[in-house]
């Protein structure tokens, strides 16, 4: 069964059930209420490469939080990784390869940056003929 930070669950909830762990694993930690008030204004989701066997959590703040803030999330969840007896990831007792990406960006569509040089002048050639 597959098991996050200890609690079983199923992979379309490993989201939520992260964030629920890393709720309880967080107890009687120094400023947790700072953790927690930014834990909440997360979006926290999960995905499975299946190419590298890696599980993906990945935990989208506000674009308000601050670089500190990231960073403050950061060494706050690695504390917790460090201190806890479970791996963020396991099947039938075996740990599985997760990562964290922690993000207070707004997604940018590179493609489109990059091409839009590109696509005006094939406006332009098409308006032409």
């Amino acid at each position: 069964m597959w098991k996050v930070f200890g609690e079983e669950g199923v992979m379309v909830q490993f989201g939520a059930l992260w964030t629920a762990r890393i709720r309880d694993l967080s107890k009687r930690r120094k400023d947790r209420d700072r953790f927690l008030k930014l834990l909440d204004s997360a979006e926290v989701s999960h995905y499975l490469d299946i190419h590298q066997k890696l599980h993906v959590f990945t935990m989208t703040l506000p674009t308000s939080c601050t670089a500190d803030d990231v960073d403050f999330v950061k060494s706050f969840v690695q504390r917790i990784i460090k201190s806890t007896e479970y791996p963020m990831v396991e099947i039938d007792g075996e740990e599985q390869r997760a990562a964290l990406i922690i993000t207070a960006e707004e997604p940018v569509d590179e493609h489109k940056l990059r091409m839009a040089a590109w696509y005006q002048k094939l406006e332009e050639v098409q308006k032409k003929e």
